[in-house]
């Protein structure tokens, strides 16, 4: 039992290690000049993100710490200060996906069901509780 658990964790390590905290490639920056003539963002229409998670996915045969076979993970991570069109959907448990990435974002609060896609712009400004997701309606 003990071998698996070093294996396992061998194997995330090299993972880890591999992967990069900043996602540029994954989402598209709006144009600020367009964004600010289509929409006002107010802090009481938001929804406060909690974290930013990044699925990665794992190596044939990679088992969890109960010996069951396990396809990937979602590590924390972190996305460039700027303004975002999203696109979000349900994911498993109490993940959001941005659709078309291997992003996953959680919230402080009830964002609601998002269903097969919701748009949205994500505002991140960088630190501690300063990334907002609002919704196009």
């Amino acid at each position: 039992m003990k071998n698996k658990h070093l294996v396992l964790g061998a194997l995330l390590t090299v993972s880890l290690l591999s992967f990069k905290s900043t996602n540029k490639n994954e989402l598209a920056k709006l144009n600020r000049g367009t964004f600010a003539h289509c929409f006002t963002l107010s802090s009481n229409d938001g929804y406060t993100v909690d974290e930013f998670y990044k699925k990665v996915e794992l190596d044939y045969g990679t088992l969890d710490e109960s010996g069951n076979a396990i396809d990937f993970i979602f590590v924390k991570t972190s996305i460039d200060a700027g303004d975002y069109e999203i696109e979000l959907t349900d994911g498993p448990g109490d993940l959001y996906e941005i659709k078309g990435t291997k992003l996953y974002i959680t919230f402080n609060a009830y964002f609601g069901y998002a269903g097969y896609g919701t748009e949205c712009i994500l505002r991140v400004q960088g630190g501690y509780s300063s990334s907002t997701v609002y919704k196009i309606e």
